[in-house]
């Protein structure tokens, strides 16, 4: 079977994680680079997801491309919940912003050349 390998007697399954990547833009200037801006966002999706929901998903920031857009990855899977959240997110770091996803997209390459076109970034 595609995917098995055996060894030794023990059946171990390799996976590869499919990810999907959401270009993400704020409402205002949002500061992911610093962990604790992270940090703020993932408990920021926590609250409306919850724990769980937020595993499965495993949400990680790829990129900032300008003070306010950003790449995003999720699981497959996962891809609605995090669109879900980031819309309910109404204040970050003590302050009122707001996300919007503009695309979403199995590669981050497209999303830099969409958000160069959008954007206008070299």
């Amino acid at each position: 079977m595609a995917g098995w390998h055996c060894q030794d007697s023990v059946t171990i399954l390799i996976a590869r994680r499919k990810s999907r990547y959401l270009l993400v833009e704020a409402s205002r200037e949002v500061d992911l680079g610093s962990k604790e801006g992270q940090r703020s966002l993932a408990e920021g999706i926590a609250k409306v997801i919850g724990e769980f929901g937020y595993m499965n998903s495993g949400p990680k920031v790829m990129r900032q491309i300008n003070d306010r857009v950003f790449v995003m990855r999720t699981s497959r899977g996962g891809e609605g919940h995090i669109i879900l959240a980031l819309s309910f997110i109404k204040q970050l770091n003590g302050r009122e912003l707001g996300f919007c996803t503009i695309r979403s997209s199995g590669s981050v390459r497209k999303l830099e050349e969409l958000a160069g076109k959008i954007y206008k970034i070299a």
